[in-house]
């Protein structure tokens, strides 16, 4: 603000030198100061008339339809236009502050044009290297974006083909032994390769969805292990629409049933659940199984960093996954997501 003011009158100074002499053997600082307020005063008068002029009037006119030569030549024509009319109803007030502000009329106005184009041409530099500057870093976000996405469907893809080559095998093993059960066991899987496919696409989906693929999952591993496996749902009809990513549940099952339960000869349970916790969305998978002592068949440790680098890029710190000892026994596996409820 401070330099749109005082830059007019520094360039009219240039212009007109004469006005602030300090080498003048009869220089009187009071004498100064009121050429200075004079030549503020005037510039700033210009300055704010072709302002107006420009936002207030050609900028509601539908000068797109114009070539562009012609455009150019009415913004050149408008500065005249206004720098003329502002000068003559100026000049009594500047003679009044100092006789040698006004000077003679025409020559002030010729100097105001001069001003006009001069500080206009700045403007118009200085807009457009702020244009270029603000394209560059939108250019740099979209990239920055793509990237990300290109991350999380990496992370993603990483996932789903480990799922369904474990998915692969637990009906391979039933094949020779209960081909009816096998069969039952791909009408599963089918739905399950749908899923994953259709989410492979999709930043989000309903958590009702992502339920469902964790309980068809379930129910696979449950032809598999019979009676060894047990496994619970718990979820609120009212939080079936929340919006989650996608394959964010089906790790966290498949590592409980894989580590908490498949190394047990008398097996155990999982349990699934989605609840709100303080404004976010917790999801857990519980197992009682030995906890977070050495597994019979350890893991690698891959799928839970890949969700926890997944949760980053999508959430940053508000989403979190936590994986450690349950109070009660075996292991639990909690996610804690921002609510984000469907548009």
């Amino acid at each position: 603000m401070w330099f749109g003011a005082a830059a007019p009158a520094g360039i009219l100074l240039l212009l007109r030198p004469d006005l602030a002499r300090w080498d003048d053997p009869t220089f009187d600082v009071a004498t100064v100061l009121r050429k200075l307020a004079g030549t503020a005063l005037y510039t700033n008068v210009i300055t704010v008339a072709l302002a107006a002029t420009y936002n207030l009037g050609l900028a509601r006119l539908p000068l797109d339809r114009l070539a562009r030569p012609l455009r150019r030549f009415l913004y050149v024509a408008t500065v005249p236009a206004v720098v003329i009319p502002c000068t003559l109803l100026s000049v009594p007030l500047l003679n009044a502050i100092h006789c040698d502000v006004g000077g003679v009329p025409f020559r002030l106005a010729i100097q105001g044009i001069l001003l006009s184009y001069l500080w206009l041409g700045g403007f118009a530099t200085y807009d457009r290297l702020l244009a270029r500057i603000r394209k560059e870093r939108d250019l740099a976000h979209e990239e920055r974006l793509a990237a990300q996405d290109a991350r999380l469907r990496l992370l993603q893809a990483r996932t789903n083909p480990h799922f369904l080559y474990n998915s692969l095998n637990s009906v391979m093993s039933l094949i020779p032994t209960d081909p009816e059960l096998a069969e039952e066991m791909l009408g599963r899987l089918a739905a399950l390769f749908r899923y994953a496919l259709e989410s492979s696409t999709r930043h989000a989906v309903p958590l009702g969805d992502e339920i469902a693929c964790a309980k068809d999952y379930l129910g696979i591993e449950t032809i598999r292990f019979r009676e060894r496996l047990r496994f619970c749902v718990d979820l609120d009809p009212s939080l079936r629409a929340i919006e989650v990513p996608p394959m964010l549940l089906q790790p966290l099952v498949e590592n409980a049933v894989k580590h908490g339960i498949g190394g047990r000869v008398r097996g155990g349970s999982v349990t699934v659940r989605a609840e709100l916790a303080g404004g976010d969305l917790l999801l857990s998978v519980l197992d009682d199984g030995p906890g977070p002592t050495p597994a019979i068949r350890p893991g690698t440790g891959t799928s839970l960093a890949d969700l926890r680098e997944r949760l980053r890029l999508l959430y940053g710190g508000d989403g979190r996954l936590v994986a450690e000892a349950a109070p009660g026994g075996g292991f639990v596996a909690q996610l804690r997501l921002p609510v984000v409820r469907p548009s």
